[in-house]
């Protein structure tokens, strides 16, 4: 198989696929699935002069014609906005003073200046000639494979200031130690990227109340300024003691993303209250130990004073469920900081001493205790988190 490389320009190409000798759409090829908002954004890329990846075709034996192999889409999208099928979005991010201008507008309304630059604008053209026949078969499989990019490895591609104290985090987070072993997870994938930016997004907002949103990373990312650097000290600070947290516990750490973002939120929170690491060892130890007792057995080695099993049992079944879906849910994250600060003020009640908010849910939670423990439920945690409005401010 033979690939030849050409640089045509959109003119020439919208008047072969008008000539009908570029086929967009040979019997392998799937349908046109781009909408309006894809069609939109490659035509922008156009105006602001980016790369657009090569098309592939296949050159038909004996002929003229030619067979779009891999970039049907991208050229679908072209020969609509020529024939005024759609018109600009200037509101794309980065925001480009020229391109807002010509905001609304169809091929046929553009300045004879800007229609000619998009005539040409210039897309690499690779031709395979001279093949086996199943070769094309096999290049198109091997182009179209999913890459299937997780929101962290997405985000990954914004160069800027944010982007970049995240990624510095997450080195420091490798450097410390954090692995699989020792967190229950890898950062394969950019794991701990996406766990920080999160951390960092929500301290930012000073709030649980407001969704985190992978949207609402990439807006963050696209910012030009980064997070204070107030915020990225307690992001460290917060890292290394959950690292000392995990690493203290003799048993394996089974953490998720979820679970790990609200112990760094509640570290952070706890070490604005109160300075005793030691207390903090303490108090993960317990809460991991009576995690897997309940996970695994019916039994409870330890019990606060005034507390039923059912209680501690039905809170950490809140936590365990509400780790395990409907993660991004502001409602979720609220809970399992509830069910965390919940046990930290029964467990630890002499600590909490003249802390007006721990003493308020300390009381919410002994008045539960009253309750049959047959008859709590997580509707109870979530009145108790309204009465409060737990998560309104870290």
């Amino acid at each position: 198989m033979h690939l030849t490389p050409s640089d045509p320009d959109i003119a020439t190409l919208y008047r072969k696929i008008r000539q009908k000798r570029l086929d967009l759409q040979p019997n392998f090829q799937r349908g046109e699935v781009w909408g309006k908002a894809k069609k939109q954004r490659l035509i922008d890329s156009i105006l602001r002069g980016w790369h657009i990846p090569p098309i592939h075709v296949i050159q038909v034996p004996n002929s003229e014609k030619q067979e779009v192999l891999d970039g049907q889409q991208r050229l679908a999208a072209i020969r609509d906005f020529l024939e005024g099928d759609f018109a600009i979005n200037g509101n794309l991010d980065p925001i480009e003073s020229y391109i807002m201008k010509l905001d609304g507008l169809s091929w046929n309304e553009l300045p004879e200046a800007v229609s000619g630059k998009i005539e040409d604008f210039t897309i690499r053209l690779l031709t395979i000639s001279d093949y086996k026949p199943g070769e094309p078969g096999e290049l198109f499989y091997r182009l179209n494979q999913p890459t299937n990019l997780t929101s962290a490895e997405q985000r990954n591609a914004y160069f800027g200031e944010a982007r970049q104290q995240v990624k510095d985090l997450s080195e420091a987070m490798v450097k410390l130690g954090y692995s699989r072993e020792i967190l229950g997870f890898s950062n394969s994938r950019m794991a701990y990227d996406d766990v920080i930016s999160k951390f960092l997004l929500t301290l930012e907002l000073g709030t649980l109340k407001k969704k985190i949103t992978a949207n609402s990373i990439t807006s963050r990312y696209r910012d030009s300024e980064g997070f204070d650097i107030k915020l990225i000290k307690a992001s460290d600070e917060s890292l290394a003691k959950l690292f000392n947290c995990l690493t203290k516990f003799k048993n394996p750490i089974k953490l998720n993303k979820a679970s790990a973002l609200s112990w760094l939120i509640f570290i952070y929170s706890y070490s604005n209250s109160f300075d005793s690491e030691e207390t903090l060892n303490e108090f993960f130890e317990i809460f991991e130990r009576i995690r897997k007792e309940t996970t695994e057995t019916d039994e409870l080695t330890i019990l606060p004073k005034g507390i039923n099993k059912g209680l501690v049992k039905k809170i950490l079944a809140v936590y365990h469920d509400r780790s395990g879906s409907r993660v991004a849910d502001t409602s979720s994250v609220i809970l399992r900081d509830l069910s965390l600060w919940s046990l930290f003020t029964v467990y630890f009640p002499m600590a909490i001493d003249g802390n007006s908010k721990c003493s308020d849910l300390y009381d919410s939670i002994h008045h539960l205790a009253t309750i049959s423990p047959t008859s709590i439920t997580e509707k109870n945690l979530e009145e108790i988190a309204n009465n409060l409005a737990w998560g309104q401010e870290l």
